[in-house]
């Protein structure tokens, strides 16, 4: 797979979103431009978050699928990232 495409689940005030935010924006660095992340507040996009089932934040979902819903490891996240990148 030429591009994995990040959901980054968050909303004001979250005390973790901006973890994951630095974690994706590190990733990002890393794999060098295969990844799109695109930040979602379910504050403003409460049907996207519904489609996933979110009832919390931060959640992260890769390609579609539902990984992670708190602060996942950078590890944890960077290996979700390195399979879809290899599938």
């Amino acid at each position: 797979m030429e591009e994995v495409y990040v959901e980054e689940f968050m909303s004001p005030g979250c005390a973790g979103c901006p973890a994951v935010k630095e974690m994706l924006k590190e990733l990002s660095i890393e794999f060098e431009g295969k990844l799109i992340v695109e930040e979602v507040d379910i504050t403003v996009d409460t049907a996207r978050a519904a489609q996933y089932g979110i009832m919390s934040v931060p959640a992260v979902a890769i390609n579609g699928i539902l990984k992670f819903m708190g602060v996942p490891s950078k590890g944890d996240l960077k290996k979700a990232i390195l399979e879809e990148i290899e599938a």
